[in-house]
């Protein structure tokens, strides 16, 4: 038998470098997984509440561009109405009212392809003769034609005129 009379030595740790390399690599690559996932999930519910807010704007806009193509088409089609050019109505509209007769009624007033046709009624055949010269010597009327005259309780009359062509301002 042998007696060992030495004391014994401790022997230190082993300290084994490529298991714990090892160790640390695979918990890394674990966390690096877990926290990728983590913001794969958090940016998929964001994004899925965008696609739904903007499904609720398109609930919204999609009726009111529908309506705005209703407009547009009603614009254009106003734009595109044939209108006399460099005409402005405004003067012969203004100039009948100070050229009818005070005591004088204008029942129909047209206009087609710039001859103007007036009928009307009035007490005295005297404001009949002033509107028509009145007409005549107004800038916007020309060739003013007394059509026909009836005289009963008022006189009734039919009065066709041309406007005058003026250079738009």
């Amino acid at each position: 038998m042998r007696v060992n009379l030495l004391v014994e030595e401790k022997q230190g740790v082993i300290f084994d470098y490529l298991r714990v390399i090892i160790t640390l690599a695979v918990l890394l690559t674990l966390f690096i997984i877990a926290f990728l996932q983590f913001n794969l999930i958090t940016n998929r519910n964001v994004l899925e509440s965008e696609i739904r807010g903007i499904e609720n704007q398109l609930a919204i806009y999609l009726p009111q561009e529908e309506e705005y193509k209703r407009f547009e088409a009603a614009i254009e089609e106003i734009q595109n109405t044939p209108s006399i050019p460099n005409y402005i109505w405004d003067g012969p509209i203004e100039a009948m009212g100070y050229l009818t007769p005070l005591r004088g009624v204008i029942d129909n007033f047209s206009l087609k392809n710039r001859s103007l046709n007036i009928r009307g009624r009035t007490k005295a055949a005297e404001e009949l003769r002033e509107l028509t010269i009145n007409l005549s010597e107004s800038e916007y009327f020309t060739n003013v034609d007394l059509q026909t005259m009836e005289k009963q309780e008022e006189v009734r009359f039919t009065i066709t005129a041309e406007l005058i062509e003026r250079e738009s301002e």
